[in-house]
């Protein structure tokens, strides 16, 4: 029974990661919050700032490391981590990057504002 429950953890771990192949379908439908990460960051990202907008405007969080999507992280020329980017409907809307410390330069508030004017766009 240990092996089995160690066995569907390991494989919702690999079904869950994001990549390069999957990332479109991930952030393809409705406004997502992506957290690219890396396992040589300087420093982990101010979870105050995720909490302020989990939930907002019906927003998903999703972390990415950037291992598993470099395609991705290239395109959007991320070279430092951890850095966030705002998608809608698979289109990239805003990218705040980390600076050579590993800080973001951001606040929830920025990133709500950052969703709301997606949405402002949307009404005519």
């Amino acid at each position: 029974m240990r092996y089995f429950i160690g066995l569907l953890f390991f494989l919702s771990t690999i079904i869950a990661q994001v990549t390069d192949k999957n990332f479109k379908d991930e952030t393809g439908d409705g406004v997502s919050v992506i957290v690219f990460t890396s396992e040589w960051q300087e420093q982990d990202l101010d979870e105050d700032i995720l909490e302020g907008v989990k939930g907002y405007q019906e927003a998903r969080i999703i972390t990415v490391k950037s291992e598993d999507a470099r395609k991705v992280a290239k395109k959007l020329r991320l070279r430092n981590f951890p850095s966030i980017a705002l998608f809608h409907d698979g289109s990239k809307k805003e990218v705040w990057k980390g600076d050579m410390d590993g800080e973001v330069d951001c606040s929830a508030s920025d990133i709500k504002k950052a969703i709301d004017e997606i949405f402002a766009g949307d009404v005519f």
